[in-house]
């Protein structure tokens, strides 16, 4: 019975990890399913062996050894680190860009470790939070968008340093009071990687901002931060 318990734990584990990389992957993030679930089957899996992988050494040892089950949690907890900071970085066109999946990918982490101690409850209320912040999140987000007067987005486009001052000061004259600032990441093979921001007019959107950049010909891609 009780390794039917470990099995159920991990594939509860793997269950609601892929749930959160479901999410994830509908947004068209790199890490989806296949990451989520695995990161939440290991972090169970780890946590069960160091639960009780070591229970039969206490027959053959003095009675002062003790088993510390936090000892490998806490070396996942830091070593899910790791992957969190390979989504972060894009390593193409050096933008920084995917720290709510790095922060979805740690969380994950941490619930299948909830599974792999046995504590249901938490497993699953942790899933529903994330799913509630990931899904509802955004829509707060673009409502504190709305409220504010800063925009700041990364651009890649085919093209000079020179094309770039020509969007920027099309920008300026409709959407902004003060002129943009900006940061290169990657110049490379007519092809610029940047990051935009300024102060926009009162009346002005980041929505119309975005959607202006989104229909020039030179403009490859472009993501509000």
């Amino acid at each position: 019975m009780q390794e039917l318990d470990w099995c159920l734990r991990m594939l509860l584990a793997a269950l609601c990890g892929g749930i959160i990389g479901f999410e994830r992957k509908s947004k068209a993030k790199n890490a989806g399913i296949r990451t989520h679930a695995l990161i939440a089957l290991g972090a169970a899996l780890v946590m069960i062996v160091s639960k009780y992988g070591f229970f039969d050494l206490l027959k053959i040892t003095h009675n002062n050894w003790a088993v510390d089950p936090s000892r490998i949690a806490a070396q996942v907890v830091s070593g899910i680190g790791f992957l969190g900071a390979g989504t972060i970085i894009n390593r193409h066109d050096q933008i920084i860009d995917g720290l709510t999946t790095a922060a979805g990918i740690w969380v994950t982490g941490a619930i299948g470790l909830a599974y792999g101690s046995g504590l249901y409850s938490i497993g699953i209320i942790g899933t529903a939070c994330v799913l509630l912040a990931e899904i509802l999140g955004k829509y707060i987000d673009q409502f504190a968008l709305r409220q504010g007067n800063g925009f700041s987005c990364f651009i890649s486009l085919n093209g000079t340093i020179s094309d770039l001052h020509i969007i920027i000061d099309e920008l300026n004259d409709k959407y902004f009071k003060a002129p943009l600032k900006y940061v290169v990441y990657n110049y490379d093979n007519g092809k610029v990687t940047c990051r935009i921001f300024g102060e926009l007019k009162s009346r002005a959107l980041s929505e119309e901002v975005f959607e202006d950049l989104a229909t020039m010909q030179n403009v490859n891609n472009v993501e509000l931060e």
